[in-house]
């Protein structure tokens, strides 16, 4: 019987979680090809801040290469013959399928905006995205340097980008240029947003709301020199990064006939309107829209190595659901701490909507929200309290019964407080890597199995291998592991290859 041909256009974070998925199937009879743009091995998008920062390089955020897989690096997918059942490459190689998963990502919005483009779209110097390893070097490069960086969008990655740019360099001084009120206001309500930008004008970081840019201006050689705004102030710069969004990578799909709205259309199997073909990740669009997050990103990728592990041997296999929103959002910035999950009612004082109480703390730069429901907790926001942010993560992922008085949320007791949530003292069901789902239990199995650090028990379990905030946690259970003696391991959980 001849092995069934698998083909992946992509190599990012989504595409490298679909083949450790079929890597932990164990699938025999599977011939796979991975085309990559990129000439790097697969790394960890999420922590390119990071490596502007100078706390990370690519070694360090470079995923283990998957098994039994041709991969071949800058070599992108730039044609699909549906009838062929064929996809040719930028060298014009073919690679037959029997399926073909997409997982072609996004690509970085730049806005139309006079000085900032070239005529055919492409940035002209100066300006930059931060959506790759090639991105993150150049970014890091002007930071050190003590270039005058403005980064356009205040969202999640904009602040991000801004506080590992203030901390490349200690003469750096970015500012953050957004249309909306507050920072982060997709996620964060504006009392949070409020709180988050007070704690980054703590670090020197300018936070320009309410306005645009309205031109670029360069030096007579080319260079950028600054960027004019809507209400006609100018700001110097030296590099400007833009951080306002992503579109799906849709052109391949769209090219091929495949449906395609603003991303590729999918349903709850993550299968386009051609049943050999998957679409998941960031060019993916499914009854939950384009999410651009990580988490249903490998949902997706889980749910197509099912059904190729289902297809491939025969045997049918437990199967895994879409998820939607209402996770938990964190933000991850050098002195800011910023969390939000679950939801809030559109209107807080409708019949019957849960109950919202809220807490703000302007010179503390604390915000604090929570919204409860059938005595559960099933939504807050915490900005600058470290300590009731993993407190609200614990009762929210849990969905342990909150306090007759919810205020008790808000804010730790003054006298006779009770030590702050500590992993080591969670549940063995408690979930520690929320990226990857992974339980505590699933991480003391990997540590009495010889896990001896965080590396150790990221290749056994992947735990850190997202987002990466959970990597302080697991360095506390290793630690607190190795030291308590040694048990059988648990029942909650088993370690993944």
């Amino acid at each position: 019987m001849s092995a069934h041909r698998l083909v992946v256009a992509g190599h990012g974070m989504v595409a490298h979680r679909l083949l450790a998925e079929l890597d932990a199937h164990r699938v025999d009879g599977l011939e796979t090809t991975v085309l990559g743009a990129e000439p790097h091995h697969a790394y960890n998008r999420i922590l390119l801040p990071e490596v502007v920062a100078g706390h990370a390089d690519l070694r360090g955020l470079t995923f283990p290469e998957a098994r039994g897989v041709r991969l071949l690096r800058s070599r992108a997918a730039s044609h699909i013959d549906r009838r062929r059942r064929v996809v040719t490459d930028a060298t014009g190689d073919e690679h037959p399928y029997d399926t073909l998963v997409l997982a072609t990502g996004a690509d970085p919005l730049f806005p139309k905006i006079d000085g900032l483009e070239g005529p055919e779209g492409v940035p002209l110097p100066g300006v930059t995205a931060l959506r790759t390893w090639d991105d993150a070097c150049r970014v890091r490069e002007a930071a050190a340097s003590g270039a005058q960086v403005v980064v356009l969008g205040g969202g999640l990655l904009g602040v991000e980008a801004a506080v590992a740019v203030a901390h490349a360099s200690p003469d750096a001084r970015p500012t953050v240029i957004h249309r909306g009120p507050t920072p982060i206001d997709r996620q964060f309500d504006p009392d949070s947003g409020r709180a988050i930008a007070a704690g980054l004008a703590d670090q020197g970081i300018a936070v320009l709301t309410d306005v645009r840019i309205r031109r670029v201006e360069r030096r007579a050689g080319g260079a950028l020199a600054a960027v004019r705004l809507t209400d006609d102030r100018r700001i110097p710069a030296d590099l400007l990064v833009v951080a306002i969004g992503i579109a799906p990578r849709t052109r391949l799909a769209a090219s091929a006939d495949l449906w395609v709205r603003h991303g590729i259309l999918v349903n709850a199997d993550c299968r386009t309107d051609d049943p050999a073909i998957h679409a998941i990740g960031d060019c993916a669009q499914t009854g939950h829209g384009v999410q651009g997050l990580l988490g249903p990103g490998w949902e997706q990728a889980r749910v197509v190595a099912h059904h190729l592990a289902e297809k491939v041997t025969g045997r049918p296999r437990p199967r895994p659901t879409l998820g939607g929103d209402g996770g938990v959002v964190r933000l991850k910035a050098d002195g800011l701490d910023a969390v939000t999950m679950g939801e809030f009612p559109a209107d807080e004082w409708a019949p019957g909507a849960p109950r919202v109480l809220g807490l703000v703390d302007p010179v503390g730069r604390r915000r604090v929200r929570i919204a409860v429901a059938d005595g559960v907790l099933v939504g807050a926001t915490c900005v600058g309290d470290p300590q009731v942010a993993a407190d609200l993560t614990v009762a929210f992922e849990a969905r342990s019964a909150v306090p007759l008085d919810p205020a008790a949320l808000l804010a730790r007791p003054l006298a006779g407080a009770a030590p702050a949530a500590s992993v080591v003292d969670l549940p063995d069901d408690a979930v520690v890597c929320r990226c990857n789902a992974v339980p505590k239990g699933q991480i003391a199995d990997a540590v009495a199995a010889g896990a001896d650090s965080a590396a150790a028990v990221a290749e056994a379990t992947r735990a850190t291998t997202g987002c990466g905030s959970c990597t302080s946690d697991v360095c506390a259970l290793v630690d607190a592991l190795r030291a308590a003696p040694r048990k059988e391991p648990s029942l909650s959980g088993t370690a993944v290859a």
